[in-house]
């Protein structure tokens, strides 16, 4: 009987570990709590975690924003294809945003299109569907990516 609760306790430490490093993003300090979703086309969650540290330290700002507005990534291909990100209002999660980083060489772009889609979920949560404007996006997208390269 023991080594059975043994093997249960070592299974369900090694699953609680495996969750915590792959479909989460924990940054107690700033209180931001992010979950990952598993992808069908990347292993880790890796590209998506150190995207949000560039956030996190080079447009802190940005980082904020994300940390408040923002609960869930989606990994997963959707309306943005391949290299780009989607916020889908017509999600049942308003905190959710869509982050392909399948085909992302540079983190900077990862970091890039996080901030972008924040945009697209600030706007939503606070203005509704009237409220996308996808230039005021892309300029943050692009704000980022200038602060990157100054960093």
């Amino acid at each position: 009987m023991a080594k059975r609760l043994i093997k249960i306790f070592l299974f369900l430490a090694i699953a609680g570990f495996v969750g915590y490093r792959y479909f989460y993003y924990v940054d107690r300090d700033s209180n931001c709590f992010i979950k990952i979703k598993p992808s069908y086309l990347e292993f880790s969650a890796s590209n998506i975690k150190e995207g949000i540290k560039i956030l996190k330290y080079a447009v802190p700002e940005e980082y904020e924003k994300l940390c408040i507005y923002v609960d869930t990534i989606n990994p997963n291909i959707s309306c943005g294809g391949f290299q780009g990100g989607c916020y889908s209002f017509y999600n049942d999660n308003v905190k959710e945003i869509d982050i392909s980083t399948a085909n992302h060489d540079f983190l900077s772009s990862t970091a890039s299109v996080i901030a972008h889609e924040t945009c697209h979920a600030i706007q939503f949560q606070t203005y509704g569907r009237e409220g996308i404007d996808e230039k005021e996006c892309y300029a943050v997208g692009n704000k980022v990516m200038t602060a990157v390269i100054d960093f």
